[in-house]
């Protein structure tokens, strides 16, 4: 099955969110064509953990971005260290500290309150690159970062 999405005039975040949906919805190693007017390669970047397999065609004002769904997943073992950094997994923060979706969804990562969203998009991402897909001032995110440290030092109280 294939299917045509139109992305343009969306932002980075809105494209990754509605890929992310998309992919869940069609069968594994079907594709879907997503027509884009941003950086394609800026969008893979987000991508690489969901899939690796994807082409990109150049039109006259536009892309298209074809991406199929893989089985391709995240090799997260529990057993490592944990830091929260700006190379921390989204994913695996919030694996481990379920508070820390509403404080990021306080910054503008709204999509994480969404359970598919989480299950995967939050896979895809660091800190790092969330800050630069929010826009976020080197500010906002040290307090974002205090706030989620914050969680470590809670936890490591209750134990």
């Amino acid at each position: 099955m294939a299917g045509l999405v139109d992305l343009r005039g969306m932002s980075y975040t809105e494209i990754i969110e509605k890929i992310i949906l998309s992919l869940n919805e069609i069968e594994k190693d079907d594709f879907i064509d997503f027509i884009v007017d941003v950086d394609p390669e800026k969008i893979i970047l987000h991508l690489e953990q969901v899939t690796s397999k994807y082409e990109i065609r150049e039109l006259d004002d536009y892309k298209i971005l074809r991406l199929w769904k893989t089985e391709k997943t995240l090799q997260l073992t529990s057993e490592e260290e944990f830091e929260i950094n700006e190379n921390t997994n989204v994913g695996r923060l919030i694996e481990k500290y379920p508070k820390a979706i509403e404080i990021l969804a306080s910054y503008g990562f709204t999509p994480l309150k969404n359970p598919i969203l989480r299950k995967t998009l939050a896979k895809t991402i660091s800190l790092g690159r969330a800050k630069m897909l929010k826009d976020l001032s080197d500010e906002e995110f040290k307090e974002l970062m205090d706030k989620l440290k914050a969680l470590e030092t809670e936890r490591n109280t209750d134990s």
